[in-house]
């Protein structure tokens, strides 16, 4: 089991670990980065079965496993740019089974788009499902994705089941989504780039009394680039490498088409979607790209500029989740149990995967 680059312990990965873990499985391991900075926070009956990444217990496990189980692809189970041939055999090694987790609800940019065309449905002889939220999630999958209908679980992100929201949630926290086209850019003058010049308008439009309420989340290859650096907006922006530790305090999350709408929105934050570079941005990310979410069903307030993103930040951050949002993102994330993971390893049980 494995989460991005075999160097996080917070995804579904994680929680279907431990729960496999309390059901008495003792043929799972989960691959770790040994310099994660949160290990010894992991409680310690878990800790026994965490396969530090790069041993030889490692590599001998990767080879030996018949089943993976992670938020990312396959890669990410061993290294992104491996290059031994006996590792990318094993990789692509059609007796394999697979289960991806997802790391977020795969409902905002559209999987007919160009940009998606490496998340195509793997060719196994063995077991290969991935985990859906909603039928409307797996219809996508199905009808844009190209995915046949059974290798799709309807049961919810079993990371949901351990989202928390703080009642005393008062941060108004910031997190446009990954532009993989300015990252060069970035590279050079992060300061420079318009996702940068996007978040300074955001900031500009959040009423003086509120602005020191503000945590903005960039992608962590952007965070990479402004590391040692001194900047205007650097102290709005968060260091922190764990995403929930920000959005378990956040009151609102503003995102243009990032995922963790979602998870946010689950949790009892407010959404507000910022896409004043919408139609830019769909045509950077390539041929045939369609934004799922529109005005009839996005699950929070939509705004097209920074003028008009201020009143609505205030409106937000003094009131609870409107019930038409409740109505519509609940036809996107039909479970809120927490049993997801309960629901997940019944089918993993059912299709004799564990």
């Amino acid at each position: 089991m494995f989460e991005k680059e075999s160097a996080r312990y917070e995804e579904s990965a994680s929680v279907v670990y431990e729960r496999l873990i309390d059901q008495g499985y003792e043929n799972v391991d989960f691959v770790l980065d040994p310099t994660y900075p949160f290990i010894q926070s992991i409680p310690k009956k878990y800790r026994s079965h965490i396969v530090f990444k790069g041993s030889f217990k490692h590599y001998l496990k990767f080879f030996r496993a018949t089943t993976f189980i992670g938020s990312e692809m396959l890669v990410h189970s061993i290294d992104l740019r491996i290059a031994n041939r006996h590792a990318l055999k094993k990789l692509e090694d059609k007796n394999n089974n697979y289960v991806f987790l997802q790391h977020g609800v795969m409902y905002m940019v559209s999987l007919d788009s160009e940009s998606r065309r490496f998340f195509k449905p793997l060719k196994l002889k063995g077991k290969y499902r991935v985990v859906t939220s909603s039928v409307a999630e797996a219809r996508h999958f199905i009808e844009l994705g190209g995915y046949p209908e059974d290798v799709l679980y309807i049961t919810g992100l079993p990371k949901f089941d351990k989202n928390e929201w703080l009642p005393t949630a008062d941060r108004i926290v910031i997190m446009p989504t990954w532009r993989p086209w300015e990252y060069n850019e970035a590279r050079y003058d992060f300061t420079e780039t318009k996702y940068y010049h996007m978040i300074e308008r955001m900031i500009e439009a959040i009423p003086e009394s509120l602005r020191e309420k503000v945590t903005v989340l960039v992608h962590p290859l952007f965070l990479d680039a402004v590391k040692g650096k001194t900047y205007p907006l650097q102290k709005y922006i968060s260091t922190e490498t764990k995403y929930d530790d920000v959005l378990k305090q956040a009151k609102i999350l503003i995102t243009d088409y990032s995922s963790i709408a979602y998870d946010a929105f689950y949790r009892g934050s407010n959404v507000i979607f910022y896409w004043e570079e919408k139609d830019e941005s769909l045509e950077n990310y390539g041929e045939n790209t369609k934004l799922m979410l529109n005005p009839d069903n996005a699950f929070g307030d939509i705004c097209m500029n920074a003028s008009d993103l201020s009143a609505c930040i205030v409106r937000n951050y003094e009131s609870g989740q409107v019930p038409l949002y409740r109505k519509r993102y609940k036809e996107l994330v039909t479970f809120e149990d927490g049993k997801n993971t309960d629901r997940l390893i019944e089918c993993l049980k059912k299709d004799e995967i564990v």
